[in-house]
């Protein structure tokens, strides 16, 4: 008797300990939850004070910066900022008063249209072993991308999510699209997402690539989708009496199917920008093309084609040389003839206000690419502007 009550004994303290053990776990799950709930109500709180500082300074700067990827950090982490390509990032940088968010599109083998920077997930998937963060993107229907979880807990969002998303938070939200090289397939399908939904088409403020033939490409069929608006009309949401009897006929050469929608006419659509990649150091990949600020001659070719109308302009990377006065005087030049935007490399190019107002107000381009460093606005910037 007194073995079976000193067994009990044991096995109640056993189950003491495994209680405790498992109430300490739990404290101090909830105390990592706490802290990076903090992170992120800290970062967000920064970010809309960076944003309230940008807006007092003498240029128009939010106007023409552009947040790579939305708000989110260059190093993959998640636990203050949101994954970079995600609804969060690009939400969190409308909302707080950015106009401007780059992305990163490819297309789905059932051909949807998702954000995605690399060739496959592996980097920011929860799980980069797993079979479909390791495939191709271009390999994975949207199914299987839906069920893909990033380090986050969230998916990577399909193109016309995002673009719904800026049209609801309104304003001057807008995405510039970057379409990665050898993807005509996608320019094609970015297409078919503007025929089916004319509405979204001015939340998109431009589309840039390294390669200058899907670009060319894409600027012929965002000419012929104009001219077909214009001459056959651009559809809206229908109205009640549209949706009742029999579906009207498809009008000959229109690009729209009617059933529930009705058609403007003469109506133009303004189309977005189509901007060349160029980089400022020797090609690492054969459609890279090269362009120094010392002489920019060579645009003006790229550029152009006998075909059809010339691309809108280029999206430069940065260098020190722009903002010398020689530089100075080419940038302008160039920004007088073309859209012209920055672009610079993680933690090589200097990324804040001072170096984007500079580039924006003496060199006259048009968009400029940040990460929103912490150190954007930092005490010497607001000292350079007299904020304080």
């Amino acid at each position: 008797d007194s073995l079976a009550v000193s067994e009990d004994e044991e096995e109640e303290e056993d189950i003491l300990d495994d209680d405790e053990d498992n109430q300490y776990n739990f404290q101090q799950r909830f105390q990592k939850e706490v802290v990076v709930v903090r992170r992120r109500a800290d970062e967000l709180s920064w970010l809309h004070n960076t944003i309230s500082t940008i807006s007092c300074l003498p240029f128009n700067l939010l106007s023409s910066l552009v947040a790579h990827r939305g708000f989110h950090c260059p190093r993959d982490g998640s636990d203050k900022r949101p994954m970079e390509n995600s609804l969060a990032a690009y939400e969190s940088a409308w909302s707080s008063g950015i106009h401007l968010c780059e992305c990163d599109v490819a297309l789905t083998k059932d051909e949807k249209l998702v954000l995605a920077h690399d060739d496959d997930f592996s980097r920011l998937a929860l799980d980069p072993n797993s079979s479909s963060s390791k495939k191709k993107v271009s390999d994975l229907t949207m199914k299987e991308i839906i069920s893909l979880t990033f380090k986050s807990g969230t998916r990577p969002p399909l193109l016309l999510d995002v673009l719904r998303s800026a049209q609801a938070i309104g304003d001057e939200s807008k995405l510039i699209i970057e379409i990665k090289p050898g993807n005509p397939e996608a320019c094609t399908a970015l297409v078919r997402l503007f025929r089916s939904h004319p509405d979204l088409i001015d939340r998109c403020a431009a589309v840039m690539s390294f390669d200058a033939w899907s670009m060319h490409k894409l600027r012929i069929e965002l000419d012929e989708l104009a001219l077909a608006f214009k001459t056959y009309g651009s559809p809206s949401p229908p109205k009640a009496s549209l949706l009742r009897g029999s579906p009207p006929e498809r009008v000959a050469g229109s690009p729209h199917n009617l059933n529930a929608m009705q058609l403007r006419k003469n109506v133009e659509v303004k189309m977005p920008q189509i901007l060349l990649l160029t980089v400022a150091k020797e090609p690492q990949m054969h459609y890279e093309l090269w362009v120094d600020v010392s002489d920019l001659s060579p645009i003006h070719s790229w550029l152009r084609n006998e075909n059809s109308s010339s691309l809108d302009g280029v999206y430069l990377q940065y260098q020190s040389e722009m903002l010398e006065p020689n530089g100075i005087m080419a940038m302008r030049k160039l920004s007088a003839m073309y859209r012209v935007g920055v672009w610079g490399e993680f933690g090589s190019d200097p990324d804040d206000c001072i170096t984007a107002l500079k580039l924006i107000s003496e060199c006259g381009v048009s968009y400029v690419n940040t990460d929103l460093p912490r150190g954007f606005v930092s005490n010497n910037a607001k000292q350079y502007f007299g904020l304080y």
